[in-house]
C-alpha cells in the first residue's frame, strides 16, 4: 500500500500558496495528490492536539508522496522552501493504490459534474427552524451558516472535507465502517464522495511525523484520514441538515452499543446484564478546503 504524507502548513506572511505550490511542483521526488486552502474548522479535536490544529492560521493542506526518496534527505520540501514554513502538522498514512492512480480522473469528473448537482432541500426547511449551538456533532449551527454564506460569497464551487479519525477501541472502527457503509447513498444524492481514505501509520525508519514517537500506540493518536468531496459548501449543509444524514449519523458515528460482562448491584439483582454506549469516535478533527485549481490561487489563512 503506497504511503503518502499529510502536511498542513502555516507559511510566512511574504509567502503565497501560489508561489511555494509552484516551487514544490518542481521538485523531482514529489507528486503532489492535494493541494488545498483550509477555510473552516467544522468540528475541533477535543482530545488530541487541539493545539495546533485548531490554534494554528494554516495557508496550506498537501498530501502528496515521495516517488523516488533520495537518501539521507527525510524532507519533501526543499531547504528554500523549509524556511517559508512557520508552523506545520504532519501525519503519514497509507492508501490504497487503487485510490491513488483513479484518483486524478475521479476528481476531474466530480468537480466538473459539480455544478449539475441539485440541492434537496432540507437545508431550506432547517433554515426555518432552531438550529444546533454547536457542529460538533456533524449539525447545522448558526456559525457554520454564517461561514457557509461568507464562503459562498467568493466560491461556489466544491469543498474539500478533511477528517481525521481517532477511534474507540476496540469496537470504534467497526461501528465507523457501518457509518461509511450507510454513508455512501445519503451523501450521494448530493453529490459527496469520498475521494481518498488511508489510515494512519507510523513513519519510516529514521523519519518522523507529528505523532511524536513512531512506537506511540494505535489507540493514542489519529487512525484514519479521508478526504471528501462535496458540489458545493452548501450541498454538505444540506446533507448535514437532512433526517437521513442524522440518522446514521447517531447510529453509527455517534454512539453504538455493545454489551459486557460488568455487572453492577442493582443489576445482579435484577438479572439484567449491564449495557453501555460509548461514541464510535474518541476524537475527530474535521477541516472544510477548498482545492487551489477549482478555486484559483491567492492569500491564505484561516
Amino acid at each position: 500500500m503506497p504511503v503518502a504524507t499529510l502536511h498542513l502548513l502555516s507559511l510566512t506572511k511574504s509567502t503565497h500558496p501560489q508561489s511555494f505550490l509552484h516551487t514544490l511542483k518542481q521538485s523531482p521526488n514529489i507528486k503532489i495528490i492535494v493541494a488545498s486552502r483550509p477555510r473552516h474548522i467544522v468540528i475541533h479535536p477535543t482530545t488530541l492536539d487541539q493545539n495546533p490544529l485548531a490554534t494554528t492560521p494554516w495557508d496550506l493542506l498537501i498530501l502528496l508522496t515521495t516517488t523516488q526518496p533520495t537518501k539521507n534527505n527525510t524532507d519533501p520540501f526543499p531547504p528554500t522552501l523549509r524556511q517559508k514554513i512557520t508552523s506545520e502538522y504532519k501525519l503519514t498514512t497509507g492508501i490504497p493504490s487503487k485510490l491513488l492512480s483513479t484518483y486524478p480522473t475521479r476528481n476531474s469528473t466530480l468537480n466538473r459534474t459539480a455544478p449539475s448537482i441539485p440541492l434537496t432541500g432540507s437545508l431550506d426547511k432547517l433554515l426555518h427552524e432552531e438550529t444546533k449551538e454547536s457542529s460538533q456533532t456533524l449539525e447545522v449551527s448558526p456559525e457554520l451558516l454564517r461561514f457557509m454564506t461568507e464562503l459562498s460569497k467568493s466560491h461556489t464551487g466544491p469543498v474539500t472535507m478533511l477528517n481525521l479519525l481517532h477511534f474507540h477501541h476496540p469496537d470504534g472502527k467497526k461501528s465507523y465502517y457501518q457509518y461509511g457503509q450507510a454513508f455512501i447513498p445519503v451523501a450521494g444524492k448530493r453529490g459527496g464522495d469520498a475521494k481518498l481514505v488511508g489510515n494512519v501509520v507510523a513513519p519510516g525508519e529514521g523519519l518522523e511525523d507529528s505523532r511524536g514517537d513512531r512506537d506511540r500506540p494505535a489507540q493514542e493518536w489519529w487512525n484514519e484520514i479521508s478526504i471528501v468531496h462535496y458540489p458545493s459548501i452548501r450541498h454538505f449543509c444540506d446533507m448535514l441538515a437532512g433526517e437521513d444524514y442524522q440518522e446514521i449519523n447517531e447510529k453509527y458515528r455517534l454512539s453504538v452499543s455493545f454489551t459486557t460482562n460488568r455487572w453492577n448491584e442493582l443489576d445482579c439483582l435484577l438479572g439484567e446484564m449491564l449495557t453501555e454506549l460509548v461514541k464510535a469516535l474518541r476524537d475527530t478533527f474535521l477541516l472544510c478546503t477548498t482545492e487551489f485549481d477549482v478555486e484559483g490561487l491567492g492569500p491564505s489563512k484561516l
